[in-house]
């Protein structure tokens, strides 16, 4: 207790702030019970924390030497005064006046020998002042002192730590090892030096120790992982599997599981987290698989976080907590691109509902979407009429009615799309009008939708929008129905195919429809980070349109790509300047400005 006590002293005496000198008088007077209230008694323990004050107003205002020169006279009668001596040192140290305080320190260890203390501020002395053989001596003095004790030779680990140098820190503490007699002894300090080194295997080793066969080492483990510079990612795997292996316990695994779904190791977490699971039988099973669940949402495991809420959901539990999970299970498996999973989830959730609710609104709305989307368009549309009666008002109507017309008439049933959109007014409704309407090639229609659906949405949605809006303004009728085919199949995820849809289409158009057909194609290719074709399509544009209004963002785009490989520093540069005199007009001139200042500073690659 003495040795914890003097360490919390000397951490709060460090911190450099006057506050802190009579926070460690206090708690130096409070170290020892009987002691303190001795010193209460015969008049020391107050005078000296009135001196304290004293010295901690004059450092405050400024009174070095005053503050100073009360700090000496509190240790002349009491070298043991620990508060006194920790502050003296942070003066001195300001001062640049460190070895003043040796004698002091010898004093004190001379009073009490197995001070910590005063053993610590020796080594921090020595080491300050680039003593290497007194810092040696100083070690060995205090091993002598308490040999069968962690905490020197953790200290002087930590002084040569500070040093940067690692070999003799996993010297001190094996010795301590041997000389504590205990295997997983000093095992978290070991395991910061051998990692220092890079020496992952035997840091492994070490941290696996200080795990414990209960666990309760983690939480510092996994704080010496975070601090590494790779957050752990070398040694992560390692250690996993050693707290797995062998004839381990119950805790051990699930320490191994934490840490799996903090590395992002979501595979290698679900197959620990179910040997887990299969050891463990009522509120503590349901305990770790809420706990596992929610770890996994928050490191972005959806597959990992599915498995624990629908292994939970299946244990049975109370309505409340049961449809908690059912709602994020529906979720989770829209996020894992599961559909008929979250159907069936959102269906489970509108039974639950009452009639009229809300909940029951939008998680019939959710429903109808995702049965759209799985290709039932008919059977969602008979049911939308139904949920329209239900719910005349209700804000998920746009959002619906809106899936519904893009599966119809993905199934060839534009007539009736446009149909079940009458009466729905909405951003997303009007884009589905939009789509519809350039399908039919009445593209001044779909300019109209296009226009009227991008005030309310935001992001890219809303660039989109707007971008299509432009575009339509270029094009005729054969132009908008290859925009549209090609809007279907980016819309199934295709945008690959999309893309060369557009190239290869444009070459059919009217030449004036070309350039801003494959522009809208350049702009989809980088959606999709397919940079090569992005690249090849703004090449065309440069050299069959050279007169298009869309040349501008070509020669941008396509210098900004070179900018990012090697070789591309010239080429880039010169597009950059031929965009600034040749169109210096274009709003795009003061971007290529700041390209091409960037460009220049940079060193070409041969």
């Amino acid at each position: 207790m003495r040795h914890a006590a003097e360490l919390l002293t000397a951490g709060c005496a460090a911190r450099g702030v006057a506050g802190a000198v009579l926070l460690a008088a206090l708690l130096a007077a409070g170290a020892g019970a009987g002691a303190a209230a001795a010193q209460v008694v015969n008049g020391q323990g107050a005078e000296e924390i009135r001196l304290l004050r004293e010295s901690a107003v004059r450092e405050a205002t400024g009174d070095l030497a005053g503050a100073e020169r009360i700090l000496r006279e509190i240790l002349a009668d009491r070298p043991e005064s620990l508060s006194a001596l920790l502050s003296l040192e942070r003066l001195l140290r300001m001062q640049e006046r460190t070895a003043e305080l040796l004698p002091l320190i010898d004093r004190l260890l001379a009073v009490d020998p197995a001070s910590a203390i005063g053993h610590q501020m020796r080594l921090r002395t020595y080491s300050a002042l680039d003593r290497v053989a007194e810092l040696e001596q100083a070690g060995e003095s205090w091993i002598r002192a308490t040999p069968r004790l962690e905490t020197p030779y953790r200290e002087i680990a930590r002084a040569w730590e500070a040093r940067g140098e690692y070999a003799p820190a996993v010297e001190v503490l094996e010795r301590g090892r041997r000389r504590v007699g205990r295997e997983d002894a000093l095992a978290l300090e070991l395991g910061d030096q051998y990692a220092a080194l890079g020496d992952y295997a035997r840091a492994v080793r070490e941290w696996n120790r200080a795990v414990g066969g209960d666990a309760r080492g983690l939480l510092l483990v996994r704080r010496r992982l975070a601090s590494l510079p790779d957050g752990g990612a070398q040694l992560l795997p390692a250690l996993i599997d050693s707290l797995t292996g062998g004839r381990t316990s119950i805790e051990r695994r699930r320490a191994a599981a934490e840490l799996a779904i903090d590395a992002g190791l979501g595979t290698r977490a679900e197959a620990i987290a179910r040997l887990v699971a299969e050891a463990l039988t009522g509120a503590e099973r349901q305990s770790f698989l809420v706990e596992t669940a929610r770890r996994a949402d928050g490191a972005s495991l959806p597959a990992l976080a599915y498995w624990g809420y629908s292994t939970l959901l299946a244990e049975g539990g109370p309505v409340e907590q049961l449809l908690a999970v059912r709602s994020r299970l529906a979720e989770l498996a829209l996020a894992l691109g599961d559909t008929a999973a979250a159907r069936e989830s959102y269906l489970a959730l509108e039974r639950a509902a009452a009639v009229g609710s809300a909940e029951r609104r939008r998680a019939a709305a959710v429903r109808l979407e995702l049965t759209a989307r799985e290709g039932k368009a008919a059977a969602a549309a008979r049911e939308f009429d139904e949920f329209r009666r239900q719910f005349p008002e209700a804000p998920e109507l746009d959002a619906v009615a809106a899936a519904l017309a893009a599966s119809l008439a993905a199934e060839g049933e534009v007539e009736r799309a446009e149909r079940l959109l009458v009466g729905i007014n909405g951003p997303r409704s009007n884009l589905a009008r939009g789509r519809l309407a350039l399908r039919q090639g009445e593209v001044a229609r779909a300019r109209s939708a296009f226009l009227a659906a991008a005030p309310a949405l935001h992001g890219a949605e809303a660039t989109q929008a707007i971008a299509l809006a432009t575009l339509l303004g270029r094009v005729l009728p054969e132009g908008g129905r290859l925009l549209a085919r090609a809007l279907a199949r980016a819309g199934t995820g295709e945008v690959a195919g999309a893309v060369a849809l557009l190239h290869k289409g444009a070459g059919e158009l009217h030449v004036s429809e070309r350039p801003a057909v494959l522009d809208f194609a350049a702009t989809l290719a980088d959606l999709a980070e397919l940079r090569e074709e992005a690249s090849r399509i703004r090449r065309e544009i440069i050299a069959e349109h050279p007169r298009a209004p869309e040349v501008a963002a070509a020669l941008l785009g396509l210098a900004r790509a070179l900018l990012e490989q090697p070789s591309g520093l010239e080429e880039a540069q010169e597009l950059l300047r031929r965009l600034i005199l040749e169109h210096p007009r274009s709003a795009l001139v003061p971007q290529a400005r700041r390209e091409l200042e960037r460009a220049q500073g940079r060193v070409p690659h041969s």
